[in-house]
């Protein structure tokens, strides 16, 4: 009885594992089914997965070149601001020590630019940018207090014969000295003499009403006589002369700087189709419309 039992449980295990081991069958079978089919398919898209991954490495060898290229690019930069703080430090160190004479020398350059930015370098008068505004802030001031302005403009007759006769060296040299009637002969703190353009000369004659204004026109008129200056090539006569247009006014606010300047740019026409050498003036009545 016992010897029935031992083979009946040794039958049972021995089923048991042939059981297991047609399990443990059935799985390598799938498993290797599996690999069949792993491997058929990387044969298929074997060229996909290799260009795939040769474009990751080639991103990579890029990603990696251009990280190095910006460590570069950070070294050199750092560099620069270190050699600029250097710079930094040594400048701030010369402010310190000579900020005075250094705020001089630039307070110095800026008069010296201003003073080339509204002065005719031939004449040292004024030049046309800086009449323009003074005669726009004669003009505000003077209507505001209700007090005469005069202006002036002149004109060296047949100049173009002159330089072409002497020169035009010689042409500069009777522009400074005409510059320097004007100077000498306009004497008013407040009044501004101006190279208008080539050969033309202007003046503005703030607080100067058309009789005092006509006073300063004979004083220069006789400066220039007395100048004596050859123009052996004028019809006018054998002297350098002027044509001049004076025009008088107080400011109303129906009239403007602009057109002042047109009246006396008219008067100067007129002197000079009347025979140049004289001069045209008139009192600009305060009524007149724009």
């Amino acid at each position: 009885m016992k010897i029935h039992n031992s083979v009946e449980k040794a039958e049972q295990q021995f089923l048991t594992k042939i059981y297991n081991l047609r399990q443990e069958v059935e799985r390598l079978t799938s498993d290797n089914h599996d690999l069949k089919m792993a491997l058929l398919t990387t044969a298929e898209h074997g060229d996909f997965i290799t260009a795939q991954l040769e474009e990751v490495n080639r991103q990579l060898k890029l990603e990696i070149l251009e990280r190095k290229r910006s460590e570069i690019t950070l070294k050199a930069v750092l560099e620069t601001i270190s050699r600029q703080k250097e710079d930094l430090e040594i400048l701030t160190q010369i402010l310190t020590e000579h900020g005075d004479s250094i705020e001089g020398e630039l307070y110095e350059r800026c008069v010296q630019a201003n003073h080339l930015a509204t002065v005719d370098a031939l004449t040292q008068l004024a030049n046309r940018r800086a009449f323009d505004r003074y005669l726009t802030q004669q003009w505000q001031k003077m209507l505001r207090k209700q007090l005469p302005l005069s202006l002036l403009i002149c004109d060296i007759d047949c100049f173009k014969q002159y330089n072409d006769t002497y020169g035009h060296l010689a042409g500069d040299d009777c522009l400074r000295k005409i510059g320097q009637i004007f100077t000498e002969s306009i004497d008013s703190a407040c009044s501004l003499m101006a190279r208008y353009g080539g050969e033309e000369f202007a003046a503005v004659l703030p607080h100067t009403d058309l009789e005092q204004a006509i006073a300063v026109v004979e004083k220069i008129q006789k400066a220039i006589e007395q100048l004596n200056i050859p123009h052996a090539r004028s019809p006018v006569r054998d002297r350098v002369t002027l044509s001049l247009g004076l025009i008088s006014t107080i400011p109303s606010n129906v009239n403007s700087p602009s057109a002042l300047l047109d009246e006396a740019d008219r008067l100067l026409y007129q002197a000079k189709q009347s025979g140049r050498n004289q001069c045209v003036y008139q009192l600009m009545a305060r009524e007149n419309a724009l």
